[in-house]
């Protein structure tokens, strides 16, 4: 047990020098000019993955600081063409854990990278785009200059299609619908939630607000009143804590709470999560007591009581799960159609949505202890459970043997994932064979067109000829 706990401890210690050098090495390669890193370099310096080390990077210890590009304007054509190769060659299709990477590639604050990667995978014409569009196009700048230096649109005649087909900005009731929140209006919609909101009846606010700012979308409108839902001043955090107090752990009545508070049951259990992991920080003592206690009852039956070891610890069976290190012994879990269960699936599905429901990010450790399975696979399932997948050259040459077979698309999405849409299946079968057909002639390729040209010119017609290229 204790060579198990010195082993661990090894670990630790290993991956936070790592975490300091990969910091260290980012901080040498930042370049002022460009408020980037060259992680390029420093994958070489380090000799490990890129993905690896932008994880190992720790912004706490970085000597520079996030830029905060919040407007698609605010993006260079540089950047953008960085943000989507990125994307493409290292992520394919990147999952919410994978963004702060980006963000971490980029240097760049990484709900602005989301932003700009889906104004890249479905532009659209925005105010400000449309401001600075009027700004060049007044300066006499071509059209072509202008998609240069906005280069969301596939097109040249797209950007400018979009352009026109835009509301003049100038238009009165057109800056009510774009126009900031102010703090009057924020005052407004807060007096209406106080007043109207009901968690049982919660479309009354909604029709109160939309009276009140008649001018405004109603999509602003619905998500100004969740962002006052999810503020909670210093008084409703108080109440929240005192009436969870009222009740023994395991037997809270959020729908209660929840009506006392004006709020539903889901926003006042959020709340109360945040709070409870903001008071626990796990620490190395933590780690090794639970661990300990964990590997005894593993060695003795071969299984774990989750909530005997909370209570002999005086904590949460979550705390329990994210603390633990002791590994020993935890299955696989590789997605295969004959041997997948919806059984395992929904029992991780349901723990995730019951500790950690949005906007909070899972944490695969405690995953991987409740269901004593390799972390690893646990994220990858997890993936696969949300319908992601990631598109490699693997995966790839999968679909096009099983299409060479004579396999459909929907039998071949249910060998790749358990809810794979037969849609994204063809995509990438139809985007593979365009790359191949489009992909540039190679120099062997040439020569054997010469060779055909050379051989059979003088005997066959253009049409043949072509035919047999």
């Amino acid at each position: 047990m204790e060579q198990a706990l010195a082993a661990d401890d090894a670990r630790l210690q290993k991956r936070a020098e790592l975490s300091i050098r990969v910091t260290k090495l980012a901080d040498l390669a930042y370049d002022d000019q460009r408020g980037q890193c060259d992680w390029e370099s420093v994958t070489r310096d380090m000799g490990m993955p890129l993905i690896e080390c932008l994880r190992l990077f720790d912004p706490s210890l970085s000597t520079f600081s996030v830029r905060s590009l919040p407007n698609i304007t605010d993006w260079l054509a540089n950047d953008l063409s960085t943000l989507k190769s990125l994307v493409s060659e290292q992520f394919g299709a990147v999952t919410a854990d994978e963004w702060p990477l980006v963000g971490i590639y980029m240097n760049v604050e990484q709900a602005d990278c989301f932003m700009a990667h889906t104004m890249c995978t479905f532009p659209q014409m925005t105010p400000d785009l449309h401001e600075a569009i009027t700004r060049h196009r007044n300066a006499n700048m071509e059209w072509k200059n202008i998609f240069e230096k906005h280069p969301l649109f596939s097109c040249i005649s797209g950007l400018r299609n979009a352009y026109y087909e835009f509301k003049e900005p100038g238009d009165s009731k057109l800056k009510a619908i774009y126009s900031e929140w102010t703090d009057a209006d924020t005052c407004r919609i807060q007096e209406l939630v106080q007043t109207y909101y009901k968690p049982e009846n919660q479309r009354e606010v909604l029709i109160q607000a939309q009276m009140a700012f008649p001018n405004r979308l109603q999509q602003s409108i619905i998500n100004k009143i969740k962002c006052t839902l999810h503020n909670w001043n210093a008084d409703d955090v108080a109440r929240l804590v005192h009436l969870v107090s009222t009740y023994k752990r395991g037997e809270i009545d959020w729908a209660a709470i929840g009506k006392d508070l004006g709020r539903t049951a889901d926003l006042c259990h959020l709340k109360h999560d945040q709070l409870d992991r903001g008071n626990f920080k796990p620490t190395v003592e933590h780690s090794q007591t639970v661990s300990r206690e964990v590997q005894n009852q593993y060695e003795q039956q071969h299984n774990v009581d989750w909530t005997g070891i909370a209570q002999q610890l005086n904590l949460s069976e979550r705390e329990c799960l994210e603390a633990n290190q002791f590994n020993t012994g935890k299955a696989q879990w590789i997605y295969h159609p004959d041997t997948f269960s919806w059984d395992m699936a929904n029992r991780m599905k349901t723990f995730i949505k019951d500790n950690y429901p949005k906007p909070l990010p899972v944490n695969y450790t405690a995953v991987s202890n409740y269901m004593w399975i390799d972390m690893d696979d646990c994220v990858k399932m997890a993936s696969l459970l949300r319908g992601e997948m990631a598109w490699t050259s693997e995966t790839i040459a999968q679909v096009v043997e099983l299409r060479k077979q004579g396999m459909i698309y929907k039998d071949i999405a249910r060998q790749l994932s358990p809810v794979l849409n037969k849609s994204k299946v063809v995509a990438a079968y139809y985007g593979h064979i365009k790359s191949k057909v489009n992909a540039p002639l190679t120099c062997k390729e040439k020569h054997r067109i010469k060779e055909l040209v050379d051989t059979h010119a003088e005997q066959m017609s253009f049409t043949e000829l072509r035919a047999l290229v």
